[in-house]
């Protein structure tokens, strides 16, 4: 038995729980050690699956207190567990294909066809107690073990790879639309399974938008000198995501603007470089960037001040827990990566972000993206 299923049996004892069944979603992933199953996410599936539009799940995963793992599949995915028992099912009788399997009265079960899962248990044997689970596991989730980090290292190095391509093949007149089409078409020009989210270069002219249209991004809008880009990509490969963001300038910036964003990536800098394994709290990372962006002047542009917003865990789906704001509790341990993500508003003028994927090492913190932070204008006549 691996490292990884013993401590979630471990989770499944302290809990009191006979067992825990989940559908097809991260966890399922997680439980199953299995990256060649490709579960197909949707826009809002990373906020805990809860906006899932899924009824019936393709495949199911019971894992029993004593140890046993059983997976429920239709035909077609009769093969993708190889160091699972497979049980081959149709999706209209995987209650009853999975009934045998399914031992004790208290069992725990995950978000992702929530509904179903608990109406499921309840065929098998009306008394069962359902209880969600989907936390149980978030801790453990955390953590990357070496190969997690090797593949997430990858991904953002391509992720870094894909927006230098972009920002150098944009030209004058291209649209928004023309873009958003380039990275997705870079990722699937390179072999990448999917998106973690729809890839977005949100372009802002000055002079053509007022404050109250700050977030409102048309795909038509043309690049001309002036405008500011903001990026917000992230690719999926091999089960995990990345998340990257940044604001680059079309032509040449007004002083403050330019001056803003040095502000905004010296925050980031500075946060990472304060970080003290198993000392450090999430809930203290955005008044490190704070700090750092008030000394330069900038704090009256810096977003979320009231609620401390700056990011989350990645993985398995691209927002984890523990989320990254003043209302978390979470030390800062050895093998978490989390996206931190500070803004900045130019009412009028620019909407900028900085955003990068960061492990959490033995010894500190490191970028994971890479992307040249001195690059902001740019013109490629």
């Amino acid at each position: 038995m691996s490292q990884r299923r013993e401590k979630c049996i471990s989770k499944i004892k302290e809990a009191n729980l006979d067992g825990v069944l989940v559908a097809t979603g991260p966890t399922f992933q997680y439980l199953s050690e299995s990256t060649d199953y490709f579960w197909q996410r949707n826009c809002m599936n990373n906020i805990d699956g809860r906006l899932s539009a899924k009824i019936l799940p393709e495949c199911v995963l019971y894992l029993s207190v004593s140890g046993e793992c059983t997976i429920v599949a239709i035909p077609r995915l009769k093969d993708a567990f190889p160091n699972e028992t497979v049980i081959v099912s149709y999706m209209d009788q995987m209650e009853d294909t999975l009934s045998p399997y399914v031992k004790g009265k208290k069992i725990g079960i995950g978000v992702d066809c929530h509904e179903w899962l608990k109406s499921a248990l309840h065929e098998i044997d009306p008394k069962i107690e359902t209880v969600d689970a989907e936390e149980l596991f978030y801790d453990l989730r955390a953590i990357k073990d070496e190969k997690e980090i090797a593949i997430m290292r990858r991904l953002a190095k391509f992720t870094d790879e894909a927006v230098m391509y972009v920002v150098t093949h944009l030209k004058e007149g291209m649209t928004q639309y023309d873009a958003e089409q380039m990275l997705m078409q870079y990722g699937l020009d390179h072999g990448i399974q999917d998106f973690s989210f729809p890839p977005t270069a949100g372009f802002k002219t000055r002079g053509t938008f007022s404050s109250e249209e700050n977030f409102v991004f048309p795909r038509t809008s043309k690049l001309v000198p002036g405008t500011a880009i903001a990026f917000d990509v992230g690719y999926m490969d091999q089960g995990y995501c990345s998340d990257w963001g940044r604001t680059v300038y079309y032509g040449k910036a007004p002083e403050r603007v330019k001056e803003g964003y040095k502000a905004l990536q010296a925050g980031q800098v500075s946060m990472v470089e304060r970080i003290v394994p198993n000392k450090t709290n999430v809930n203290e990372l955005y008044d490190f960037v704070l700090e750092e962006v008030e000394k330069r002047g900038f704090a009256d542009v810096l977003r979320f001040k009231d609620t401390g917003m700056l990011g989350h865990q990645i993985g398995t789906d691209c927002h984890e827990y523990p989320m990254v704001n003043r209302s978390s509790d979470a030390i800062l341990r050895p093998g978490m990566i989390f996206c931190s993500e500070p803004k900045m508003m130019f009412e009028g003028e620019c909407y900028m972000r900085v955003e990068d994927m960061i492990l959490v090492t033995e010894t500190g913190a490191e970028f994971l993206t890479t992307f040249d932070r001195d690059l902001f204008e740019f013109n490629n006549e």
